[in-house]
Parts: structure tokens; sequence; C-alpha cells
């Protein structure tokens, strides 16, 4: 938020001229010899000149990178086959950014800051597999067994100086940075992590038609040293079933392939590094900070445990489709940082803990109707749905709180025992037994609602969709092809932290039409009282539940046209086997409800800045044309 040059651009009071900040975001001070920002008020974290942001805060990144592969490949017997890959990943990261004196004190010295990173990442893959495929009269095996390594080193170097600032204004180098304890120096030299596994998979096959499928891993983690599992690694194994009904039984003749399948996996993941055995370290100017947390020895990796039912079916040739899944995860040993107990010797302790499960339903239908030779239609819907849960957290952690907090002080995404990741609390409105919202009936605050709670104690809705579904068509005839794309997302809860800054300080289009009305409706009651109501329930301590959207929406995602050259053309170059010609739009339009009390859905083509900011859309709708050839 404070280098995001939008957010002065939204709250910009209406009624001055912001041009003229454009091309004089900066002033001569006479006091400091040098320039210094220009705007409308003091500049501070909330509020900043966007030109300035735009001129004066200024990033450099510049990445290179080298990749390198190699495989190498045995057919020892009929039946065997020895396979050896390996590739080397070498990636260069430079950032430096340069903001001059007089951005946000809240950020920056009082002679700017600079910040300059240089990072090198060295990652080397390599595995061995030996791959067996044998029949023995009915039954098939089609199995593999090797190992594998996975090692990444880091080596880099940040300095930032912060509010420390610059020992002389607006030179930005490291030399300039003043080293003490408010500045910052990281640096991590030949940081390495790596992951050891061995492996093996099995299919094993009976009259083509029953299936049996089996794996198993062991990992060995650097990241668990000092634990009990830094010798044995953790394991994690799958057993899944498939059989072709079809070949088992007399079906109709218009039931073209018929299939059910289960499964049940685990699936293992080790932890952040440096938490085993954590260390103290030395910042900025000197100074040495202790590890704040306990180490944790008896740490265990995550463990997700899953299910899996489903079934797939074609129909009339192979035209009509069906694929149906049920699924259901539980993930165990998660990681979490505690205070500590009474008379630990650290402040914060680490924990094993936890059950989050996912649980839902997926759904693929598709179809190729029968039209004429050259006129085809081939059309997929895809639906998916899934119901979270937080079924236990730890003895000792009644609610955790995750993601951005900074911003705001009523609203913070929770996750409590019997809630669901994604759940999002707040300020809301009191209500009566009836679910009616209660005004104030005396004082100055007269005929204004009530709010319940002083910060994020209520929950005011849920980010995920109750489904998600997708619809796309092909059309073709001859050399042309004709194809587009809905998506429909229904239900979930989204947050405009934006729109309740806007309406705060009356700069919004809403807060106009309620000026020009002189009232404003809030769940069927009138209230007279403008300027006080967007006091109460807008900015960043306003009330969340007025500005907590439903999410339903529906795009045209995609659509394109392609025209394929004729092969008698192409044929007379003697140099091209295949052109296509496409012209392809993104994200032309979209409805969805514009305000959180409106039930009406809105069509927007891209001009409103509202929808796009509250439903995360893309700020620019592409068009564009692709020539494709194949020589």
């Amino acid at each position: 938020i404070y280098l995001n040059p939008l957010v002065d651009v939204y709250g910009f009071p209406r009624g001055q001229d912001l041009s003229e900040y454009a091309t004089n975001f900066e002033k001569f001070d006479e006091n400091r010899n040098m320039p210094v920002q220009s705007w409308f008020t003091t500049p501070s974290e909330w509020t900043q000149n966007p030109y300035w942001v735009k001129n004066r805060i200024l990033n450099n990144n510049k990445r290179y990178r080298a990749l390198a592969s190699l495989t190498a490949n045995l057919k020892a017997t009929d039946w065997l086959n020895l396979q050896a890959r390996g590739n080397v990943d070498y990636v260069s990261d430079k950032f430096d950014q340069k903001m001059y004196a007089s951005t946000s004190p809240a950020i920056v010295g009082n002679n700017g800051r600079y910040v300059y990173a240089d990072t090198q990442n060295f990652l080397i893959y390599g595995d061995v597999m030996a791959m067996f495929k044998k029949t023995w009269g009915d039954f098939t095996l089609d199995a593999a067994i090797g190992g594998s390594i996975n090692d990444k080193v880091v080596n880099s170097t940040r300095y930032d100086s912060k509010n420390a600032s610059l020992k002389y204004a607006n030179v930005f180098n490291i030399a300039n940075i003043v080293m003490n304890s408010s500045a910052s120096i990281d640096q991590r030299i030949d940081q390495r992590r790596q992951l050891q596994s061995i492996f093996g998979t099995a299919q094993i096959g009976y009259k083509e038609k029953l299936f049996l499928d089996l794996t198993a891993r062991n990992d060995w983690a650097s990241t668990l040293s000092y634990t009990s599992h830094e010798k044995s690694g953790f394991a994690y194994p799958s057993v899944g079933l498939s059989m072709l009904l079809d070949k088992w039984v007399k079906l109709p003749e218009w039931v073209s392939f018929a299939k059910l399948r289960g499964a049940y996996s685990k699936v293992g993941n080790d932890i952040p590094p440096f938490i085993t055995n954590p260390s103290s370290q030395i910042n900025a100017g000197g100074e040495i900070q202790a590890n704040d947390a306990a180490p944790f020895k008896e740490m265990e990796p995550e463990m997700t445990h899953a299910i899996e039912f489903g079934t797939e079916w074609r129909f009339f040739q192979h035209r009509l489709g069906v694929n149906l899944t049920y699924y259901r995860t539980n993930t165990y040993n998660q990681f979490f940082k505690l205070p500590a107990l009474a008379g630990d010797k650290y402040a914060y302790r680490y924990v094993n803990a936890g059950n989050i499960q996912n649980r839902g339903w997926e759904l693929t239908l598709n179809g190729t109707p029968v039209l004429t030779p050259d006129f085809n239609w081939k059309t997929s819907v895809n639906f998916s749905t899934n119901k979270n849960k937080i079924v236990k957290l730890h003895e000792d952690l009644k609610e955790m709180i995750y993601g951005p907090t900074s911003f705001s002080s009523s609203y913070a995404m929770k996750l409590i025992k019997g809630g669901s990741i994604g759940d999002i609390y707040g300020k809301a409105f009191v209500r009566d037994d009836a679910g009616n919202i209660v005004y104030e009936t005396e004082g100055d605050n007269k005929g204004l609602p009530l709010v319940e709670g002083d910060g994020n104690t209520v929950k005011v809705g849920n980010a995920n969709p109750v489904f998600l579904m997708g619809w796309n068509h092909t059309f073709s005839y001859k050399g042309f092809s004709f194809y587009f794309l809905l998506d429909w997302r229904y239900g979930g809860k989204v947050l405009s932290q934006t729109q309740a800054e806007m309406d705060l300080y009356g700069v919004s289009e809403i807060t106009a039409d309620a000026r020009d009305r002189g009232y404003v409706m809030l769940d069927g009651q009138r209230i007279d009282d403008v300027k006080g109501f967007y006091k109460i329930v807008g900015g960043r301590a306003g009330v969340t539940e007025y500005y907590m959207y439903d999410a339903t929406n529906l795009r045209l995602r995609e659509v394109s046209l392609s025209y394929n050259f004729s092969k008698k053309w192409i044929q007379k170059t003697k140099v091209l086997k295949d052109v296509q010609l496409s012209f392809v739009a993104r994200n032309l339009c979209f409805l969805y409800k514009k305000a959180p009390f409106d039930p009406d859905l809105v069509l927007s083509t891209g001009n409103d800045n509202q929808g796009i900011e509250v439903f995360g859309m893309p700020t620019t709708r592409s068009l564009g044309f692709t020539l494709k050839c194949e020589f």
C-alpha cells in the first residue's frame, strides 16, 4: 500500500486538480537545498503524491538464468529399461530500490532509503530408474524403482538502510548506508537444502480389465536434521484399484466405456529450514539478535491422507462422456509457532498439530454431437465443489491469524476449530433476535447503526466459493474454428478495503450519490446523516460486514477464432507443413453483484474499476492475433 500510486489516485479530493501534481510532483526546499515531495497534504504512510511514487521510488530487477539437462536410456532386455536423468538450474537475481528523501517517513529515513540484493540459487536434480514391463499369461506388470536427489544451494546478500537512512541524501550505494540496528543486513553463504529419496511404483493388470496401482516413497530431508526422523526419513505409500466394468459385464451397445476406480494415499512434506537447531544472528551494526524460539527436536513432517473414488463412462461411440470423482483429504502434523510455557527459556515454541479436512466432488461432462461432415461441435462442462473444515488445531491454540494484518484493524483471516480456511472475521452491525440491524435511538448518533465488537471478533464471511464451473465450446467448419469459455463462480465473500477507504473520505461514486439524495438506505432503513454513516462504516477501522461483497460472478474468459490454411496451399510452398492464424480475446466481460446489499447482477465490459478491484479481474482485457507456422 505504501508504494502503490493508485491508492492516492483513488483517495485524491475530487474538488482539486490532480494534473498540477503530475509535473510538479517535487519542489525545491531551500532549507535542505534539494527537491522534496510536493503534495496537497503532508506525506505519510497513508498518502503520497502518486507521481512522486512513480518517479522517485525506483526499482531495478534483473534475472540471469542458465539451464542444462541430460537423459540417458539403456534397453537392457526386452522387459527391462534403465534410465538416468539430471538437470542443473542456475538463477541469479539482482535487485536495487531507490527511495528519495521526503518519501513517507514510515518507511524511509530522513535522507532516503536504499535496498540492494544479490541472490544466486544453484539447483541440482538427478534420478536413476529401472523400469520393468512383463506379461505372464493373464497378468501384466508395469513397474519402476529408483532414487533421486534434489539439492539447492543459496548464496545471497541483502542490504536495506530502512529508517537508519543514508549518510548523504539521495546517494544510493552501499557505502552510504548508516549501519546501525535500524538498518538490515541479511547474508546467506552456501545455505543448502537437500532431499534424498527412494521410490517404487507398480501397476499389476489382470486381463487388461482390472488394475492394481501401488507406490511407495521414502524421503530424507536435511531440514529434519537433529530429529528422530533424520536417519529414517519419512515414508508415504499409495494404493489404487480400477476396473473396466464394460469388460466384465455385458452392457448395452450404446455404452462405449465404463470404469470404476478407488485410491488411498499418503503424501509427506518436510519443514522449513533451521527450525530444529536454530541459532542467533548478527544484525547491522554488530548487534546480536538471539533466537526467540526453542529448538524443536521432536519435529515431525506434515502428512496428508487422501481417499478418492470415481467413475468414468462414455456413450454412443465415445461422443458423450462423464467423469465423476469424490475425494477427502486430511492433513496432520502441521507446523505452528506458539508462545512459550511458563518458565521456558525462549519466548516461543514450535509444535506439530492440526487436522485440516477437505472433501468435495469433481464432475466433467463432454460431448461431440453429430452435425455434418464439415460442421463439428465439441463441448465440455467442468464442475467442482470443496468443503473445508478445521477439525483440530492445538489445545493451546484457540485461533490462528494469518494473511495481511497491518493495514486494517477491522478484519483478519482466522483459523478456529470447527471453522474453515478462508473464514473472515471483522466488525459487524448489532442485530436483534430477528436479525434486523439495531440503530441508535438518542444522542448525536441517533438513527445511525450500532456496531458490534472493537475489532475482528465476528465472522462476516468465507472467501471460498460454493462451487466452480467452466463451460467451453468449439465449433469447427472446414478450416475455421470458433472457441469460447465461460467461467462461473458461485458463492463466497470478498472484502473491498479500497471501497471502505474511499467511502470514509467521501471520494467514491456511492458517497456522491448519497450526498445528492440526502440519505443512505441500509437494509430498508433510511439514514439521513450521510457523513455520520460513512464515518462509522468506512475506513480501515470501519464495519467489515458492510464491505463484504458476494463473489458470485460469471466471466467470458476467452474467445478465439482460428483458421487453418488448406493443406493443398501449404504443400505448394514446399516449405511449410501447417499454418494457423488466430484471433484471441480474453476477459471481455463479467456479471457480478456491485454492492453488498444489492441482489441484482450488473454487467461489466472492462470500465468498472470497482468490479475489477473487488473480484481481482485483470485491469486490462487482451486482444491479439497469433500466427503459428510449422516447417
